[in-house]
């Protein structure tokens, strides 16, 4: 390493160092802050604390859960009240919803009352984004015990605050997660609650395996539709793709086959749609405006970690590239234009269902939301 690397790593510890010590900083004033209110005063800017921010429930607002209520992640509620609180019960509990705690960094915020959930809109971070890694949020539903994306109308015992911790731009870095850090230390001020932050290097540390999983256990898979001879019109490519169940359009250039489809493992689940098959052309001919456009190639395009494997996705793309090749006179070539044979595309489908297994494995499978999410 030369001495300007040297320089420029020195740089970057001493910014990492100070925005670390800038977040601690920002902790101790709210731990602070925090106690003031739990006395009954005020800051030293005369703004009131938590219990006069957040209206206090009533008895009849307190409606405890019974044995048989269920909430969002399939969880029963505790048999004596409303769900364990505190950090760890909370992250235990954090599959609900949205977040997940397999691809998340949960920060937790523990309220002495119930808060409506328009005042903690009302004070949510305007971007919901660290760097690339998108942030979301979550309450405990002071009625139901379930936590849910914050709804108006309703109160919340606590709040999550979730940063992703990979995706295919890369796994959270230290400066992305401060920033996540700083906007939770905002948010506590604002709401007179010091967060409960999991620490900064084990989740660089879960963000890296999580990531090296994920590069280890990505693919797209696609098959080229190569004109032979002359090329087809635009408006032939379009009515040969509806007739194989291309009716979605995505957009210029982008078909999809989309289909709904039920988890037979979990009963009360709404199905899901998905796009099973996507078919991609030259966006600028269907932009042009001209029917008869000639187009001399086609892909069909399977996100594997996106769809489901219980509809068949390799197999169904397989079906439509077949039928397609016939009706457009196409062969089916990889990107380096050789041609596909059938041996090939079984070798592929063969590997595909060891793919499916180590996600599965992971409790990230195929087509699930939190693999759409770790996989964008």
């Amino acid at each position: 390493m030369g001495p300007l690397q040297e320089a420029l790593a020195a740089v970057g510890v001493v910014i990492i160092a100070a925005v670390l010590g800038f977040n601690g900083w920002q902790s101790w004033q709210l731990r602070r802050r925090r106690a003031r209110i739990e006395h009954g005063e005020r800051d030293e800017r005369g703004e009131p604390g938590a219990g006069d921010l957040f209206p206090a429930t009533t008895p009849q607002d307190r409606v405890e859960p019974g044995l048989d209520e269920v909430g969002e992640a399939g969880e029963a509620a505790q048999p004596h009240g409303l769900p364990e609180t505190g950090a760890e019960a909370t992250r235990a509990r954090a599959a609900a919803a949205r977040i997940d705690p397999l691809i998340d960094a949960i920060a937790c915020f523990v309220f002495e009352q119930p808060v409506p959930g328009e005042a903690l809109q009302q004070r949510l971070p305007r971007t919901a984004r660290a760097g690339t890694k998108p942030l979301l949020f979550e309450g405990r539903n002071a009625r139901s015990g379930a936590w849910e994306a914050l709804q108006p109308g309703e109160r919340y015992a606590e709040l999550q605050a979730a940063v992703q911790m990979a995706s295919r731009s890369g796994a959270l870095n230290a400066i992305e997660y401060s920033e996540f850090v700083t906007k939770c230390h905002a948010l506590g001020e604002a709401l007179g609650v010091a967060p409960d932050l999991p620490d900064m290097a084990e989740v660089l540390e879960q963000a890296r395996e999580l990531d090296g999983f994920a590069a280890g256990n990505d693919a797209q898979l696609s098959i080229n539709l190569q004109a032979q001879g002359v090329a087809w019109g635009l408006d032939f490519l379009r009515q040969q793709a509806q007739a194989c169940g291309f009716t979605t359009n995505l957009a210029a250039g982008r078909m999809a086959l989309v289909e709904n489809f039920a988890d037979e493992s979990d009963p009360q689940a709404e199905p899901r749609r998905y796009a099973v098959v996507q078919l991609q052309y030259d966006a600028h001919a269907e932009l042009s405006d001209d029917p008869a456009m000639p187009v001399a190639r086609a892909t069909l395009l399977l996100d594997v970690p996106h769809v489901a494997p219980g509809l068949r996705p390799f197999a169904r793309m397989r079906e439509a590239a077949r039928q397609l090749s016939q009706a457009l006179g196409a062969r089916q070539v990889d990107d380096n234009g050789a041609a596909l044979s059938p041996a090939a595309l079984d070798q592929i489908e063969l590997q595909l269902q060891q793919l499916y297994a180590s996600l599965e494995a992971r409790g990230l499978g195929a087509g699930t939301p939190a693999a759409q999410r770790l996989f964008a």
